[in-house]
């Protein structure tokens, strides 16, 4: 009888050591600095039937709910309680359905799909063996640019967050000009330790930049102008008060939704239409292709 005590206790002790270095695993794990890998090789094929902002939001792999119609401002449906449409279906049952915490977290990526957020998008040849730090040059060289067109303002650095449990996976920093002027815009002031920092290498010279959170991702790959590109998503998680400039001013793609905003704060940005913007034009999701030179 106390040896069945006994051997119950120890089993018990087994399973809690084994929980507790799981629990250790996962939380070592859940502190490594993210890295960019490829999402996927597929390649995608610009479709002549659909307008060119859809065609650039599907490059993406990101942008549920969009079609091509007669008006644009009725170009985007969201989730919402009717969970109406193949497309939500199909994002639904993709996101695996094991038990009801499973189901609730298939429903939740769903959601998502459908709420995505405005981003900023460029094109790139990265190496298979490299895809992480190429990706990063890529960006930094794009943003770099992106800033160039905005008078008085410097991209000035692009920084990894320590840790993988942030939604976005980088900061960026940028400096000056009326999108950054520190009288009427939040800057970023680092008053506490280097080392208690989220950011790798962070350098208290960005103090008095404007800041964006984001996330980039490879989300694989599309045939453009007859040449197999990677494609490179940076969405934005915050720092939206000056993201229409620098949609305007991009050296790439910009995909924006009818809404967005940061999650959970209750601000919330609007749109008449969601568009796409490239090469200094406007285009909307019509089946006429519409698209406006911006200036």
């Amino acid at each position: 009888m106390q040896l069945n005590i006994w051997i119950k206790k120890m089993n018990f002790i087994k399973k809690s050591i084994l929980a507790l270095s799981t629990l250790s695993l996962a939380a070592c794990m859940s502190t490594q600095p993210p890295v960019i890998t490829m999402e996927s090789n597929e390649v995608y094929q610009f479709d002549d039937d659909a307008s060119f902002a859809l065609n650039v939001a599907k490059m993406t792999r990101k942008t549920a709910g969009l079609s091509d119609v007669a008006l644009p401002e009725e170009a985007q449906f969201k989730a919402n309680g009717a969970l109406v449409g193949a497309e939500y279906a199909m994002s639904f049952l993709t996101g695996g359905l094991i038990d009801l915490a499973g189901s609730m977290g298939a429903q939740s990526e769903a959601d998502r799909a459908f709420n995505w957020k405005p981003m900023l998008v460029f094109l790139g040849d990265l190496s298979s063996q490299n895809i992480d730090a190429d990706a990063v040059k890529v960006v930094e060289r794009e943003l770099t640019n992106t800033f160039n067109n905005i008078e008085g303002t410097k991209f000035n650095a692009l920084l990894r967050i320590k840790s993988d449990h942030f939604d976005n996976n980088f900061m960026f920093f940028y400096k000056g000009g009326v999108i950054c002027d520190p009288s009427k815009n939040t800057t970023f002031n680092f008053t506490g330790e280097i080392e208690n920092s989220n950011l790798l290498n962070f350098d208290r010279k960005l103090n008095g930049s404007c800041a964006a959170g984001i996330k980039i991702e490879v989300v694989g790959k599309v045939e453009y102008k007859n040449q197999i590109k990677d494609v490179i998503t940076l969405t934005f998680i915050n720092g939206y008060e000056s993201f229409t400039d620098m949609a305007v001013a991009t050296s790439g793609f910009a995909v924006v939704p009818k809404s967005y905003g940061v999650w959970g704060s209750g601000i919330k940005y609007t749109v008449p239409a969601p568009y796409v913007i490239h090469n200094n034009t406007m285009h909307l999701f019509t089946k006429e292709n519409s698209s406006f030179k911006l200036k």
